[in-house]
């Protein structure tokens, strides 16, 4: 049977293709859920990025914070920061 030529109604109301009309829907039903499955899972890894990115982009304003409270601090860290880069 060649599936891009065939009609899905003719498939239906033939009784002699009852059998190919449930493999047919549980194919169906096996990609939706395979799908679901799929985007829930990008959905909750987005989600647990989000949080992190927040926790992240939080101490990092802390840090900015402190050392704008504090020249020598500030100084003193552009400094060490200069040396790291060098080295690498």
């Amino acid at each position: 049977m060649v599936w891009e030529h065939l009609d899905i109604t003719e498939l239906i109301f033939r009784k002699d293709n009852m059998n190919t009309v449930d493999k047919f829907v549980n194919e169906i039903s096996q990609n939706l859920a395979n799908a679901i499955v799929e985007a829930t899972k990008y959905k909750v890894f987005y989600e647990e990025a989000q949080e992190k990115l927040a926790e992240a982009e939080t101490q990092l304003a802390r840090v900015n914070k402190v050392l704008e409270a504090n020249k020598a601090l500030k100084e003193l860290f552009d400094e060490i920061a200069d040396k790291l880069e060098k080295e690498d």
